[in-house]
This record gives C-alpha cells, structure tokens and sequence, in this order.
C-alpha cells in the first residue's frame, strides 16, 4: 500500500482510483463494508482503490481540549488499512484551510482536481465542509456534477449494535472488550513504539514494554490477554492499561509483558492485539502482593490465548 499526503507528486498512479473517504477511526465492521465495496468497484474497473481519511481527526481539531477518544491512532490506522489490501492510503491535512472549505469547494479542489478520484464511496452519515453543511445528499449532486461516481453504504449492524467508531469507544470504556471485537471484526489493535519507562517491571522479574496512551481513547483500566506482534513472529502476553496507582502514577500508559522473549525493545515499533479482559486496575499494599497478583494474571493470559 503507497501512502500520500498532500502531494501532488505522488498522486500520478492514484489518479482514476477507487476511494473510500472517512475517518476510518478503528477500521471496525461498518468501514470494512466500505473497504470492501471500494476494493469490488475498483476491480471491475481495473483501477487502482484506495482509502482517504483526515489528521488529525476533525472532532480533536475542532475541541483541543475533548476527551482521549481514538481508538487507532494515524499509525495504527496506516497498519489496519494495509491489512485490506488497499492499494493506496491518501492522508488529507485537517488544518484550518480544509475546516474552512465549502462542500463544494472540498470536492473539486480535493477529490476532483488534487486526487482524480473517478469513484468514491462514503458511509450513509457522513458529513464534511464547513460546520458540516454537506451531507451525502449534497454530495451526490456535487458528485453529478463534476462526473464523479458516488455509492454510499447504508448503516451496517447485528441485532445488538451499529457497527460505528461510538459503538466501540462505548465498549472499551466498558471494559466490554469481547463485543468491542465483534464490532471491530478482529482484536481491537494498537501499533506503537516501545519507550524506555522506569523499569519497575524489570526489577520485579516481569519486564515490560511501554507504549505512550496519548490521544488513545480510555478503555477500563486494568489486565489484559494480548497476542504482540514484533518484527514478523508472535508472542503472548498480559498488559496493564492505566495509571500504576501502586506507584503513584497518574498518566495512562499500556505496559505489556511478552511471554517467551528477552531482549531490548526500545524503540521498536510493536502490534498489540487486545483479546480478552482479565481485572480491572488496582493499587497493592507491596511488591511482593504485586508479583503474586502478576503471576495469577499471566497464568489467565495463556488460558485465554489459548482458547482463542
């Protein structure tokens, strides 16, 4: 998958392509129908498909201050994408210059003139332009217009969710990580860099690598089972996503602990797939009652990893 960003130069075998356009924010079910209609349209055409999405996200251009809310950052997002066999990820600058452009204006400086998009395809609610005053009924006739083909997915769902970004932010929160998945369609899945933290786990005989939570949405906090993923091979482990009250912390921060592997990690990026919830967070009386607690949670992790 080739990503642009804002380039014209590196637009030229883009050009004609299949586009999906949307935030992408989790790449759960609902975009994977998107994904997979670009995909189908693109091969009868024998055109290249490809995904577009905005960064930052409008929602933390627009409030600053908002709540953690993503549940893929850019990078994570990047990764998910290639996994559907997309052939390009077009990543469009959400500044003020694209906050203040007319519906129209958005389409053909963007879609029709920058990118050549010949097909484009968006969920039933999407909206864009400045304060949101387009929305795919305006969209389909700029689309007519400027003879861009447009296809617009209706709302995808079971009989307990809509397969949306909110579904599954209220699921994590909930600490709801089983029927998160099932919204998402595989394990929710964070891709980071590992940073160098205060070695506590090091030093109580349970190593771990740390991953900055920053702008990441604020599951339960607590013990989880995760499959990591680390240069092509797998490992099990058990992570911790929260403030380490023990310690006296107060940021959020994912510690996971990989099963089966030594070695230094610092400044590796790693795939962290979320498979099931163990406890939530709490503060220990000592170290000792800590390592006791870590064992019991890691002996859990290899059961749940193991059924899955």
């Amino acid at each position: 998958m080739k990503i642009f960003r804002n380039s014209t130069k590196d637009l030229e075998s883009a050009r004609g392509g299949v586009f999906a356009l949307g935030n992408f924010d989790g790449v759960h079910l609902g975009h994977k129908e998107i994904i997979a209609k670009a995909k189908a349209i693109s091969t009868k055409k024998n055109s290249s498909s490809g995904v577009l999405i905005f960064d930052p996200h409008p929602r933390k251009f627009f409030r600053p201050g908002d709540e953690n809310f993503l549940i893929s950052d850019l990078k994570t997002r990047a990764h998910l994408l290639e996994k559907c066999g997309l052939d390009f990820l077009g990543i469009l600058d959400f500044d003020k210059k694209m906050s203040n452009f007319s519906p129209e204006d958005f389409v053909e400086k963007i879609i029709h003139s920058a990118i050549g998009v010949s097909h484009l395809i968006v969920g039933y609610n999407f909206k864009f332009g400045k304060d949101r005053a387009g929305d795919v009924k305006v969209l389909n006739d700029i689309c007519r217009k400027l003879k861009i083909e447009l296809s617009i997915i209706d709302k995808v769902g079971d009989k307990n969710y809509i397969f949306s970004s909110s579904s599954v932010r209220e699921l994590l929160r909930n600490g709801d990580l089983k029927s998160a998945n099932k919204v998402i369609g595989s394990n929710w899945t964070i891709k980071g860099e590992v940073i160098k933290g205060d070695q506590r786990g090091r030093e109580i005989g349970f190593p771990t690598a740390n991953i900055l939570m920053e702008g990441w949405i604020e599951p339960l906090f607590g013990v989880y089972a995760v499959n990591v993923e680390l240069n092509g091979l797998s490992y099990g482990g058990v992570a911790n996503i929260g403030t380490r009250p023990t310690f006296g912390k107060s940021s959020p921060i994912l510690e996971v602990h990989l099963f089966d592997y030594s070695g230094d990690l610092y400044g590796n990026d790693i795939i962290i797939s979320f498979i099931d919830f163990i406890r939530k967070e709490k503060k220990f009386d000592g170290i000792d009652s800590l390592k006791k607690q870590i064992s019991v949670d890691s002996i859990k992790a290899i059961e749940l990893i193991n059924k899955n």
